[in-house]
């Protein structure tokens, strides 16, 4: 069958029967369920997935939970019908580094960059952690050796800290819960400081590192969010702590969160009360 753009999609997914000896043949069930998804068919139920790649009805199940376990894709119980999950975050961003939405957000960051004179980086959640999509460098000679396009793992971390707020309880706890290692003199690393820390950024709506991940490296991060309220992705400064004092530091705070604000409301989005 011919798509429109002209991409012919199987009807069977991949071709099971050319099974050589380094084929995985259970891989490749999944990845054709992968490959199911695009701009065109960005939902699959479990029907649809079982009637296009002609899989039994348990497996293509089977399948599907176990990519949902590992947040390939996520289930909507409202439809009924699978979508792509945050997983796939770092896989597309190496595959498209500049897709529309940094598009989009790339002059709000140069604006603060401007605004601020210093690094500005753009985050999007994923099941790994938080993935650096954008950044602008600072204005002064400090530079920092973080390539866009990593993944942001550490609760020392303010962004992946804020991507970690805005998550429902029960998944903070998992990972709060998980080893934390001292990275410096002021990680914080115990649990339940870490939950109330979690609870207070969320509802101040800013996250810091004060040397937390770095020493001599500070920084401040504000939410984005979608139309339905939700966390779109996360904006961060990131400053030597010489020029990050008390004053500084809320000059610079006070300028992100109103640019935050403004990328939330140029993308559509609105920000829930009290987070």
């Amino acid at each position: 069958m011919v798509r429109a753009g002209g991409r012919q999609r199987s009807t069977n997914g991949v071709g099971w029967e050319d099974d050589g000896g380094s084929f995985v043949r259970a891989l490749a069930r999944g990845l054709s369920i992968l490959s199911l998804f695009d701009v065109e068919h960005p939902e699959w139920s479990l029907n649809a997935v079982t009637e296009r790649t002609g899989m039994s009805k348990t497996t293509a199940y089977r399948m599907l939970r176990t990519l949902e376990a590992r947040d390939y894709l996520a289930y909507d119980s409202a439809t009924e019908r699978y979508h792509l999950g945050g997983a796939v975050f770092p896989v597309a961003y190496l595959a498209m580094s500049y897709v529309g939405f940094v598009r989009v957000a790339h002059p709000f960051l140069e604006r603060l960059g401007q605004t601020t004179g210093e690094m500005v980086e753009l985050t999007v959640g994923s099941a790994e952690g938080a993935v650096v999509v954008d950044e602008v460098p600072t204005a002064h000679p400090f530079r920092l050796n973080r390539p866009t396009g990593r993944i942001l793992s550490s609760m020392a971390n303010s962004s992946f800290r804020l991507h970690v707020a805005y998550r429902p309880v029960v998944e903070q706890r998992k990972i709060v819960a998980s080893a934390q290692r001292q990275l410096t003199p002021k990680t914080m690393t115990d649990p339940e400081e870490l939950m109330r820390r979690l609870a207070a950024e969320r509802l101040d709506g800013l996250a810091y590192d004060l040397e937390e991940q770095d020493l001599g490296v500070c920084a401040v991060s504000a939410p984005i969010f979608d139309h339905n309220g939700g966390l779109k992705a996360v904006l961060t400064i990131v400053a030597p702590a010489e020029r990050f004092g008390p004053r500084a530091r809320k000059s610079k705070a006070e300028a992100l969160r109103a640019m935050a604000a403004d990328m939330t409301e140029h993308l559509g989005g609105r920000v829930l009360e009290n987070g």
